[in-house]
Formats: C-alpha cells, sequence, structure tokens
C-alpha cells in the first residue's frame, strides 16, 4: 500500500520503518520545519515535503502522526478522498470524521524514542474506523504490522491512554528520580536495575497490589518520616513521596476491605 506521513516525531521514526519492512511503499514526509523533514526522509530514502500544497494526491492511505493538538489542524487543511489514520491514544474518531469520509485509528500501545527501534510485532494495535469498507484496509494495515491487532472505541482508547501514562511515563518518571537521588550521593544506579526488573516481573504475573511492599504498606511511620526528612532539598519529591504513599496505604485498605467482605460473604 502507498503511505503518506505527516510528522516527524517519535512514533514517525518507528512508524516508518515497521512500515516499509511490512511491504509497504513510503511515498512521501511531510512536516512543519525543514530540518527535521530533510533528517526523516534522508535516513528512511524517502521524498521529503516542506508544503501542505504539495503533499502527494497518490498515496492509498495517509497518516497523521502530529502531536494531538496538531490533529484537528491538519486534518482541516488536508485535501484527500482516501484513508486519513491518526495514532493517538486520546483524540477522537471524530475529529477525523468531520473532514474525511474514510478514517480511522490505529493506537499502538508502546513507548516510542527515535533512538530505539520498537519491534511493532509484539505491540498490541488498537484500531477505530469510519465505516465497513475503510476497515478492511485499515485492518489490513495494522495486521501487517502486529500479530496483536483489536478494535477497541476512542472512550476506552482514552482510559487505556490515561492508564498507559501511569504504568509508563510515570514509571520511568520516577525510575529517573531515583537515578538523580543516586547520582547526587555518588550511589551507582545499576544496584537497582534486578529490582527493578523484578518488580515489573511480579507486577505483571501477578495482583500489583497484592505485590505491593515498602514502608508505606507496612505503615512503617518512622521510615517514611526519615525518607521526607531526607528530601527536604526536593520539595517537589518530597510532596510526591508523600502523596504516592498516602495512595499505597488508601489502595491496601480497600483492598483489604473488598477480601474481608467477600470472605464474609462466603461464610453467610
Amino acid at each position: 500500500m502507498n503511505i503518506f506521513i505527516i510528522g516527524t516525531g517519535n512514533v514517525a521514526w518507528s512508524l516508518i520503518p515497521a512500515l516499509k519492512e511490512s511491504g509497504h511503499n513510503i511515498v512521501g514526509v511531510y512536516g512543519r520545519t525543514a530540518q527535521n523533514v530533510t533528517k526523516i526522509a534522508e535516513n528512511f530514502r524517502i521524498a521529503p515535503v516542506f508544503e501542505l500544497s504539495k503533499i502527494t494526491p497518490y498515496a492509498d492511505a495517509y497518516f497523521i502522526l502530529t502531536a494531538d493538538s496538531g490533529i484537528m489542524p491538519m486534518a482541516s487543511a488536508l485535501k484527500t478522498q482516501k484513508i486519513v489514520i491518526h495514532t493517538s491514544g486520546t483524540t477522537d474518531i471524530n475529529v477525523l470524521k468531520r473532514y474525511f469520509k474514510n478514517c480511522g485509528v490505529i493506537y499502538p500501545i508502546q513507548t516510542f524514542s527515535k533512538s530505539v527501534k520498537v519491534d511493532l510485532k509484539n505491540t498490541p494495535l488498537l484500531v477505530e474506523y469510519s465505516d465497513e469498507i475503510t476497515a478492511q484496509k485499515i485492518l489490513y494495515i495494522a495486521h501487517s504490522l502486529s500479530q496483536d491487532v483489536r478494535e477497541m472505541t476512542s472512550a476506552q482508547r482514552r482510559c487505556l491512554h490515561l492508564s498507559a501514562v501511569f504504568a509508563c511515563n510515570f514509571t520511568n518518571h520516577i525510575i529517573a528520580t531515583s537515578k538523580m537521588l543516586m547520582n547526587e550521593n555518588e550511589v551507582d544506579f545499576s544496584l537497582l536495575e534486578p529490582l527493578i526488573k523484578e518488580t515489573i516481573r511480579k507486577a505483571l504475573t501477578n495482583d500489583p497490589v497484592l505485590c505491593q511492599s515498602g514502608p508505606a504498606v507496612r505503615r512503617d511511620t518512622g521510615i517514611l518520616n526519615l525518607h521526607l526528612e531526607m528530601l527536604n532539598s526536593h520539595p517537589t519529591l518530597k510532596k510526591i513521596y508523600s502523596f504516592v504513599s498516602d495512595s499505597i496505604v488508601e489502595f491496601s485498605e480497600k483492598y483489604k476491605n473488598g477480601l474481608d467482605n467477600i470472605e464474609q460473604s462466603n461464610f453467610q
């Protein structure tokens, strides 16, 4: 399938090679910044387009890979009767339906960085489409990229994206915070690697609430207060530590109450 790419960010840097490896032909790439367009075009040997009016009309599908705030402006400016697809977790398909008869969503549940190649074959792709005819082509593209393709509404996708922010972005930020604290005290960050890996492994293979450990779930106020005192020079981190610790306590209490209710109902 002939595909045109709109956007030069992290998703484009992973999606373009995945599409090419899946047998699709990338007929061009457009972006707002000439330097970024030139760089990605040269890297993947595809045609650069620097003006919106010069976007080729000969593609079978157009991927809008801009930031969420740029999807509607781009959709309103793009003139085509072909399929238009965005990859956002939060933008409703109706944003595209306002301008295009044939449109859809292919949302990858993955984190993207320009410098890291992502294996989309094992990445879940969530699809949504405007009609059944368009669905055939959207599903064709999605299945060519991944072995895990599922249909999902815009509302469900927004919920998933919110959950992904907690699971991915917030988790990475906390890890980055721990690295900063260790660097400040000249402690080797690699010492945490086995702990981080085991934490993720346990959370994925068990109920993460049951796997919770640490001073908050133990209600160890002595350690909690000590840690808060150690963070006096980092007031923002101190707030995060206190807030997350309170949330851990709240989660454990709710979970314990739920288990108690289940046990009581079993004996009634």
